[in-house]
């Protein structure tokens, strides 16, 4: 038996599994996984053993297509015990939720909860036992959530501090900040090649300033503070409404989706509301995990910048340098060096 080549694979299974043609570039394979990972996701399909099943099989064939060397060996011999990652084949749920940022954006918002945006509705509709059962499942979840959140509140505060100390505990001097921005334009470099990575920096930028400014104030050379404190409330707002109106969206999509059915659609047709159901869930699940990321990275910057048993001059400190990451991490661009989009932002100012 021969080998097989780029334009015709020894195997195909994974492309098939992927609905995307062997010669399918890297951004049709992420958008079809994208959409089959949602419509199958654990969460979306709970007591479903086939729909777990197959979520595990499009992640592994994702894994494989996406990355070039693996999807290089697969087309040239097929399925083989040696065609996985270093390592091995990483858990699909874990694999779905490095859709944004990854594990390199770990140490700046922690762990995402992908999979809220399902579950809170699935557990209303197929959890056993009365109403008051239910109601007290739900307490008992809300306080575990609740728990965790305040653990990873406090994780996340701990690894900025450590982070703005390089600033902080130095002579607080143009040369020291010149140092501390080198520093973190070098980390988001790299941060915004991952997924998602420039829409994640541009909100934790967007926090980290706020909070820094608004900590300053016209003491700092910023607006005075009650003016930057309404403008931060104006857009919880605006992200609130953007949030509630994605969700919305998957809701009159899915009903129009329920009708269609039952008015006996064609196949082309329901494959087309399916893709449009799928493109509105995916961008619901970004703008969920965008705001739970803003809101979450309040509470670290107030846990940061408010610890009264930390001198004020301490955390004054803490502030120029928060404002000098923010800055950094809101003006990263994809196509220009972090370097040269930062003198260009400067130079506006």
């Amino acid at each position: 038996m021969g080998f097989g080549t780029d334009e015709k694979p020894a195997d195909t299974s994974y492309y098939d599994l992927l609905n995307v043609s062997v010669t399918a570039e890297e951004n049709e394979i992420k958008k079809a996984y994208r959409k089959l990972a949602i419509v199958y996701h654990p969460d979306k399909n709970q007591g479903n053993p086939e729909a777990e099943e197959k979520f595990k099989e499009i992640s592994e064939a994702y894994q494989v297509l996406s990355d070039p060397q693996l999807r290089a060996f697969y087309n040239k011999y097929g399925k083989d015990k040696e065609l996985m990652p270093d390592g091995g084949f990483q858990d699909p749920k874990e694999y779905f939720s490095s859709l944004f940022g990854g594990s390199q954006f770990h140490s700046l918002i922690g762990d995402l909860a992908m999979g809220d945006l399902f579950s809170e509705s699935m557990m209303e509709q197929q959890a056993p036992g009365s109403e008051e059962e239910k109601k007290q499942m739900n307490k008992e979840q809300m306080q575990k959530i609740k728990k965790a959140q305040q653990e990873r509140v406090t994780k996340l505060a701990e690894i900025l501090v450590g982070k703005l100390s390089l600033y902080v505990d130095g002579e607080g001097d143009e040369a020291a900040a010149a140092a501390f921005q080198e520093q973190i334009m070098v980390e988001a470099e790299k941060l915004k090649n991952e997924s998602y990575g420039i829409e994640l920096l541009h909100a934790i930028g967007y926090v980290y300033s706020s909070k820094a400014k608004h900590f300053l104030g016209m003491k700092g050379g910023e607006l005075p503070s009650i003016f930057l404190g309404l403008k931060q409330k104006k857009h919880i707002v605006k992200e609130l409404w953007t949030t509630l109106k994605s969700a919305m969206d998957i809701q009159a999509a899915a009903e129009m989706m329920a009708k269609a059915e039952q008015a006996g659609v064609d196949q082309a047709d329901k494959l087309k509301l399916e893709e449009e159901i799928s493109t509105k869930a995916y961008k619901a699940l970004w703008q969920t995990s965008k705001f739970e990321v803003e809101a979450t990275l309040r509470q670290v910057c107030d846990a940061v910048l408010q610890d009264k048993a930390i001198p004020s001059k301490i955390r004054y400190k803490r502030a120029e340098a928060l404002r000098m990451v923010g800055f950094i991490y809101k003006n990263v661009q994809l196509d220009k060096p972090v370097s040269e989009v930062l003198n260009n932002a400067v130079k506006k100012k």
